[in-house]
């Protein structure tokens, strides 16, 4: 009897141990920078090894920081149910290091804060009174339908307290820019078309005609003159992969896509990710195959009359008079600043390209990309003269990027070290 009761108690303990089995982390960061950075994101991978040794998948956490507790999200970003990434934002004064504590548990649940980011994706109600546009993670279609009309607002939509975005649900998937007034999320309000009311209580607006275009940051390929964008596919998808709280991001696929009829088709994967605290959003590819045999650009709308940036080392903007939809009888007229940062080993040069037009005109500042690899990443940001925290002119802006390009290039060192 005695030994039955030891056994279940055995039994009972390590039950118990598997249900609430945690793993700590000490996460340290190193700021080598003679500048203070804001919200540096970090990403703690949770892999399918750690979930053996949890015996379990990861269900809750804390991370605790110089100043306490921070918040945090847990992201699964295969869909597979079960959560693959840790994720928070951490400020790191100049030529600094900190020690993050991360514990990872399988009991509980994820602990719940504050949004300061926005993602969506959304099929159109057309319902003349009180539209309920309904909500969706995930949309694939052939090449051959164009969703552009059934998709709102035209698109998936990433939004952080700076700017707001939207990818074109066609063969463009230009990114259009929303310009913010104050520093806040707004677009689950206005959703890209504020009303006169909300204007005028300062919410911000749609300030870019895109075009056929990059818009501002697309990846698309190219044929020696202009862009190819992905009319040559066997299908495209759109999907929601988070909506926060601390950052949005957008994954697209395009199937068996061929930038020249001659070329070897190829999946293209894009992940647009944009974080709290943050204007840019960074732009990560991954193909199905090494891709050394195709070319590819990326670039931002040459906007009438714009100022050309460049440093002809992967940085590529302008600064601009805009009115979105090219229509000044619905849009205002804004001054904007667009810009991609390309790193070095993706980087092949400048160009330009324009279709002529006089009327309406789609002409671009591009940066060429190759990689010999099936992977690269670059980064797009943008202002307006919406913004009450924005910049003055172009050479604020021009010198704001050239400190953003230094900061995204000499990133914190991040290191993590298990308990």
């Amino acid at each position: 009897m005695k030994h039955n009761v030891l056994l279940a108690l055995f039994l009972l303990l390590g039950t118990s141990s598997a249900i609430s089995a945690e793993q700590r982390f000490t996460v340290k960061l190193a700021n080598s920078l003679s500048v203070a950075r804001e919200a540096v994101p970090v990403s703690v991978p949770i892999d399918s090894r750690l979930v053996s040794q949890l015996g379990g998948p990861v269900l809750s956490a804390t991370v605790v920081g110089d100043d306490g507790a921070l918040p945090y999200q847990l992201d699964d970003l295969d869909d597979d149910g079960i959560y693959d990434e840790l994720f928070f934002l951490v400020d790191m004064p100049r030529k600094s290091k900190q020690s993050i504590t991360v514990t990872l548990s399988t009991t509980g649940s994820p602990a719940t804060f504050p949004s300061r980011v926005y993602g969506s994706l959304s099929i159109r109600d057309r319902s003349s009174k009180n539209p309920k546009h309904l909500p969706i993670t995930s949309l694939t279609v052939p090449a051959s339908s164009n969703p552009y009309q059934y998709v709102f607002p035209h698109g998936p939509l990433l939004e952080s307290e700076y700017v707001g975005f939207r990818i074109y649900c066609d063969h463009r998937q230009s990114v259009d820019y929303y310009g913010h007034r104050q520093k806040q999320v707004e677009l689950p309000e206005t959703a890209f078309y504020p009303s006169k009311e909300q204007k005028s209580n300062g919410y911000g607006d749609d300030v870019l005609y895109t075009g056929s275009t990059y818009g501002c940051g697309t990846m698309h390929g190219w044929d020696g003159t202009t862009s190819v964008m992905f009319q040559n596919v066997r299908s495209r998808t759109y999907t929601l992969l988070s909506s926060g709280p601390l950052r949005a991001i957008i994954q697209t696929v395009n199937k068996a896509w061929r930038v020249t009829e001659s070329s070897l088709p190829v999946d293209v994967t894009t992940r647009y990710i944009l974080c709290a605290g943050h204007r840019d959003v960074k732009v990560e590819v991954q193909f199905s195959r090494p891709v050394a045999d195709l070319q590819l650009s990326t670039g931002v709308t040459d906007i009438v009359g714009s100022e050309a940036i460049t440093d002809k080392k992967g940085l590529r903007g302008c600064w601009g008079t805009a009115c979105a939809g090219n229509n000044p009888k619905v849009y205002d007229t804004h001054t904007v600043g667009l810009a991609v940062c390309v790193p070095r080993e993706y980087y092949r040069g400048d160009a330009h390209f324009t279709d002529g037009k006089e009327q309406l005109p789609n002409q671009a500042y591009v940066a060429l990309l190759s990689t010999s690899t099936d992977r690269l990443h670059y980064w797009f940001t943008a202002t307006c003269d919406l913004e009450t925290f924005g910049f003055a002119d172009s050479k604020a802006w021009s010198d704001y990027l050239s400190e953003w390009k230094r900061s995204l290039l000499s990133p914190v060192k991040v290191e993590i070290c298990p308990q």
